[in-house]
């Protein structure tokens, strides 16, 4: 079994933040033993641990081979009810991540601002893909995130906000200064145009009630 690593909440205790377990098989090498490890880690009220769940469907894992690495998860006592609700309320958890990913091999391409849900950062597989929406490879989707020295993240529990990364999709990571790369900045030729149609009710409108204006704001 390959080492890998999870991070494990309390069961009803939404304000726990979480703590990331190392399952290897000098430590874990068993479920139960896996078990025994986080009722020690996380010294929840209920007592010792006996059940771990998904957090969004409340899937029972029944062995090591069902955790999944980087993934967040649920522990919970002797109790046999599956949790069918979500029981971390990552509202509660400030787990909304904003970070600038720049593409894999482009120093020529400007940051991406990337904002990941707080329920996206309950899936790996849900953060890449949120990536893949902001980043554009060469070769198709993101498979990774790397720190700009090369290092991949393992997880959503290692990204930081306001820290910038490196998409990387089946090619291997590129080592380019990608500090130097330009920063995407308004300027006086672009501009953004928004424009929103609503009932008019503004203070400073000389159109009558229930007629619709339109608003434009201009950035430049």
């Amino acid at each position: 079994l390959a080492a890998s690593t999870v991070i494990v909440f309390r069961n009803g205790d939404a304000f726990y933040p979480g703590r990331k377990f190392v399952i290897n098989q000098r430590q874990s090498s068993t479920f139960d033993s896996f078990l025994n490890t986080v009722t020690r880690g996380i010294t929840a009220h209920f007592g010792a641990v006996r059940n771990i769940y998904t957090p969004n469907k409340g899937h029972r894992v029944a062995n090591l081979e069902q955790l999944v690495h980087g993934e967040i998860y649920v522990a919970a006592g002797f109790s046999s009810t599956p949790v069918h609700t979500p029981v971390c309320d990552f509202s509660l958890l400030n787990l909304i991540i904003s970070c600038s990913v720049f593409t894999n091999g482009d120093i020529l391409v400007p940051p991406a601002r990337v904002l990941i849900p707080k329920h996206t950062l309950a899936s790996w597989e849900n953060v890449l893909a949120t990536v893949t929406e902001r980043v554009h490879l060469r070769t198709g989707a993101v498979h990774r995130l790397c720190m700009l020295n090369g290092r991949p993240v393992r997880g959503s529990y290692e990204l930081q906000n306001n820290h910038y990364y490196v998409a990387v999709g089946t090619e291997r990571f590129q080592s380019l200064p990608y500090h130097l790369a330009p920063i995407k900045l308004p300027s006086l030729t672009n501009f953004l145009l928004f424009k929103t149609c609503m009932t008019d009710f503004l203070p400073w409108s000389t159109k009558g009630v229930g007629q619709k204006s339109t608003i434009e704001i201009v950035l430049v």
